[in-house]
């Protein structure tokens, strides 16, 4: 029986996040924020937190690692799971050092696995042991699109809680489309805020021109080609009092 057939459907996603996309304070931060506005609840195990700490960014201090890593698991209580038995590991389709991150999903009946290291991954699409896999850009572009305000609401209690910037939406947005790891959510995002709060950075410029480009050749369908509804079906309105902000005594807080 899958999560979605054991558990209401409004409750959030269980998410297992791989090391390589909590090792950055931004992605951390990003992701922690959502998790505390309900977009999904997170989980990793041990393991995935010790490799995190080992592959922190150049010129990170081990003290600094330490206190996200101290805070991350205080908010996030129910985080830590379980390391799986090694039969589990001995059973998963994965790289032999990535053995242990995907049977931690499976382990602790995550809906997704959320790498930035794609190609190591090749889970079973059914059975006990099947998992979604997904990239960071891409599990975020889907929390966007399956709930943008309550995506919205969380990194603006995010932004609303930073002392030093970004402290704005479209400060937030150029900072992730000028970096590499969150480009791709940036560019999304950009083209569902408000006018006022978009990001102003060339990447996403140039990024909107070509979707205007591809739109203007892609748009008219051909001959016997059905055409899309008019209109998407309206996305959730639901509002959530604001949580605790569960992403604070980070690096930022020095």
């Amino acid at each position: 029986m899958t999560r979605s057939e054991s558990f209401d459907f409004d409750s959030p996603e269980h998410a297992f996040l791989d090391a390589n996309v909590i090792r950055g304070q931004q992605t951390t931060h990003v992701l922690l924020s959502l998790a505390d506005h309900d977009v999904f609840e997170p989980h990793w195990t041990q393991q995935v937190i010790d490799e995190m700490r080992r592959n922190r960014p150049p010129g990170l201090p081990e003290a600094d690692i330490d206190r996200r890593i101290r805070a991350m698991n205080v908010g996030f209580p129910d985080a830590m799971v379980e390391a799986p038995p090694q039969e589990l590991q001995d059973q998963m389709q994965a790289d032999p050092k990535d053995k242990h991150v995907l049977a931690g999903a499976v382990y602790s009946e995550s809906d997704v696995l959320v790498t930035d290291n794609l190609k190591d991954f090749d889970p079973p699409t059914s059975g006990p042991n099947a998992m979604r896999v997904e990239s960071l850009n891409q599990f975020l572009n889907r929390k966007l699109d399956e709930d943008p305000q309550r995506v919205q609401e969380g990194l603006q209690a995010m932004l609303d809680g930073n002392r030093r910037d970004p402290k704005t939406m479209s400060a937030l947005i150029d900072t992730m489309a000028d970096g590499q790891e969150l480009r791709g959510f940036a560019q999304k995002l950009n083209t569902v805020v408000p006018p006022e709060q978009r990001g102003t950075s060339p990447v996403l410029t140039a990024n909107q021109r070509g979707s205007a480009q591809h739109a203007a050749f892609d748009g008219v369908p051909g001959p016997g080609t059905p055409q899309a509804p008019s209109a998407a079906p309206e996305a959730s309105k639901t509002s959530r009092p604001a949580g605790i902000d569960r992403t604070r005594n980070t690096e930022q807080d020095r």
